[in-house]
């Protein structure tokens, strides 16, 4: 039975619009081998997967870095470049002390939770959304990882900590082409986390001019970016002074990230 529902799944999937097929199909398998379900609740995949709902939104949860994070329209779905973000920033820590790093802009708490899970290090995590913050605090409890969850604009609520490592995955849509994103973006994901102003770069502009004084003498910064960013953060990162370490590409070759320094 469970070949004869994939297989439906899988060639719905194939006509619905997702940027990572392969990643959905290996969540959707995840879940029938992993979840009681009765036929009812496997119609209703079926039904949202016709409508254009994300997998992650009709199951609830989706898989990053293999931790179960949950999901609802309260947050953003984490994409493979925030996985690799994420591993990236696994790598570096894991390769000297740290007395803390801070997730800014937190979200589902995807990367917080995966760092702490897989590094000793403290974790810090921040978000202007309270919502969204109740989604981490639960992705934080059901993987059994301490992060210090806090809520507020940026930098604010950690005014006066200092961190060896920043992660972020900012909003950084331009706001004149949110109405263009694909709609398993547009219709699900929450305004505040992918509105980046007029340019898209208010984040980033922000983030760089500020993040500095947050950063043990040494200590780096990790950046999401979108495929078409990556000379505009690159000037950004010119002009506020910052070195770049690394540049973090996708599967299409397009930079997505930055490790800066």
């Amino acid at each position: 039975m469970r070949k004869v529902w994939l297989k439906q799944i899988q060639s719905l999937l194939k006509k619905a619009e997702t940027e990572d097929l392969q990643g959905v199909l290996a969540l959707v398998s995840f879940h029938l081998d992993h979840a009681s379900y009765r036929e009812k609740e496997l119609e209703s995949i079926l039904d949202g997967i016709r409508k254009n709902i994300p997998i992650p939104y009709i199951i609830g949860y989706t898989l990053v870095c293999g931790l179960k994070i949950i999901i609802n329209r309260d947050v953003l779905n984490p994409g493979p470049e925030t996985v690799t973000l994420i591993e990236k920033a696994e790598e570096y820590i894991n390769r000297r002390p740290l007395p803390r790093i801070l997730d800014l802009c937190t979200g589902s708490g995807a990367i917080a939770v995966v760092l702490a899970k897989k590094c000793s290090v403290d974790v810090v995590a921040t978000d202007i959304s309270a919502k969204a913050l109740a989604v981490a605090r639960r992705n934080a409890v059901e993987n059994e990882v301490d992060v210090n969850f806090l809520q507020g604009n940026l930098f604010a609520p950690v005014n006066g900590m200092v961190f060896g490592a920043i992660i972020t995955n900012p909003p950084y849509v331009r706001s004149g082409a949110i109405n263009q994103l694909p709609g398993f973006v547009r219709n699900f994901a929450p305004l505040t986390a992918i509105n980046g102003g007029e340019d898209g770069l208010f984040f980033h502009k922000t983030i760089l001019t500020r993040a500095r004084d947050f950063l043990c003498p040494g200590g780096s910064l990790f950046t999401e970016c979108e495929d078409n960013q990556d000379a505009e953060v690159e000037e950004i990162t010119i002009n506020t002074g910052w070195k770049i370490c690394e540049r973090f590409p996708n599967k299409q070759g397009k930079i997505r990230g930055f490790r800066l320094t």
